[in-house]
């Protein structure tokens, strides 16, 4: 398995409203062959200075991903893995038309095509797992000369003009972008990128596609919790000897929808959530478990206190599952309560405890009306302190006052305060 470090993804605070995931962003440093190090650092489409890339110099079907769906890295071994259960999109090159350009940036180096050639070096972009969706690819070429993406028969031309200045991007410069590609083919050959002189990189900016809070009659939504919009693990399962994401399969016996399966401990999924006016209010969250094999039985349970429910990065409980649930058949965890404000939202399930060998089959949200702020502790957690009161106490009196005078004039400017 080809080794992936660190990606980016930009994550905008909106108050109350939650963490809205504006893009997932992969990056793809196409580098010399058998070079390994990634650019680190800006793109056209900026997430910031010290974004890392996925160093790719060949191969076919090589999976890339985003930080929130890769295995995080294994104490014996520095580098990162792609997840290949929950791999996002595969880029696949066959070598043919192409050389290679060698330096240390981002435009210096990449696939050169082969001159006099006729024909055009291909790259096959195609897409896997929950990370099949809408996208927008910036390709980058710092010579002048044309891409071409062929997308089930349709050829759509754009072409650079080269000569922008190192460090810059220009649009029709050195790089050029193809909006709105929908990458669900599961299968090479029908999505491709032709490039006619230098192709140095790829940046694949997703679309994203929250789950839309609208209740049923009995206040009810279920998400199969197969189907998440972004995703991540931490799964070192045994006797596997690398990093693998957790598996997701289409169960249509039950009308449940996608299962996840084998969990382990430190595995966790995010789902992106949108809650419209109309259905802000005080919700339960619960999961669905779907029994399975396990040493000795053929029942699965989550043990108490092993799975932690986030909202927004917030912990507001766990749930758990004692009674034991018989293979195939689905039982439902304990519930947590909280808010959902209008806006966005991301929803976490993470296993830090437990036994393995069960499935989660839904995320489940139940309303009981209108949004309840009982304390001050509430408050301060759906983000309604008042701006002055800096100890959190929900009033801005005194105390406030002396913590502002405590740090008056100091200074942590490195060149000095003036």
């Amino acid at each position: 398995m080809m080794k992936m470090r660190l990606l980016a993804v930009v994550l905008f605070i909106l108050g109350a409203a939650g963490v809205v995931l504006a893009a997932e962003v992969i990056n793809v440093d196409i580098k010399g062959y058998g070079d390994n190090t990634p650019y680190v650092g800006n793109g056209a489409y900026d997430v910031g200075a010290n974004a890392a890339w996925t160093a790719y110099s060949g191969g076919w079907g090589v999976p890339v991903g985003s930080p929130r769906s890769e295995a995080l890295v294994m104490s014996s071994d520095p580098e990162w893995y792609s997840s290949t259960y929950a791999a996002q999109l595969w880029i696949g090159d066959d070598g043919l038309n192409h050389g290679y350009q060698y330096g240390s940036g981002l435009m210096d180096d990449g696939f050169v095509s082969d001159d006099p050639c006729t024909t055009e070096p291909k790259l096959d972009i195609f897409g896997e797992g929950a990370y099949q969706g809408i996208y927008d690819i910036y390709v980058y070429g710092n010579d002048a000369g044309s891409f071409r993406l062929y997308y089930y028969g349709v050829t759509t031309t754009k072409t650079v003009t080269g000569g922008v200045a190192a460090g810059q991007f220009v649009l029709g410069g050195n790089y050029v972008v193809f909006s709105n590609v929908d990458l669900n083919d599961t299968s090479s050959g029908n999505i491709y990128l032709n490039y006619t002189k230098k192709l140095n990189a790829l940046q694949f900016v997703k679309k994203k596609s929250p789950f839309v809070i609208e209740p049923n009659s009995l206040g009810l939504i279920r998400i199969p919790a197969g189907d998440w919009d972004v995703a991540g693990d931490r799964n070192t399962r045994d006797p596997e000897t690398t990093s693998f994401g957790p598996d997701t399969w289409f169960d249509d016996g039950n009308g449940i929808g996608r299962v996840v399966g084998y969990l382990d401990a430190l595995e966790f999924m995010d789902y992106d959530i949108t809650v419209k006016d109309g259905n802000t209010g005080q919700y339960q969250i619960s999961l669905g478990v779907m029994g399975g094999p396990l040493t000795g039985t053929n029942y699965a349970y989550i043990s108490a206190a092993s799975m932690n429910i986030y909202l927004d990065n917030r912990l507001i409980g766990e749930v758990n599952l004692i009674t034991p649930v018989p293979a195939g058949e689905i039982g439902e965890t304990t519930k947590v309560t909280a808010n959902l404000f209008a806006g966005s939202h991301t929803v976490r399930w993470y296993l830090y405890g437990g036994n393995n060998g069960f499935n989660l089959a839904f995320v489940k949200f139940n309303k009981l009306g209108g949004t309840v702020i009982s304390n001050c502790a509430d408050v301060v957690n759906y983000g309604f302190t008042l701006t002055k009161d800096l100890n959190g106490n929900c009033v801005v009196d005194l105390d406030d006052v002396a913590l502002m005078v405590d740090n008056w004039l100091i200074c942590n400017d490195p060149n000095g305060c003036f």
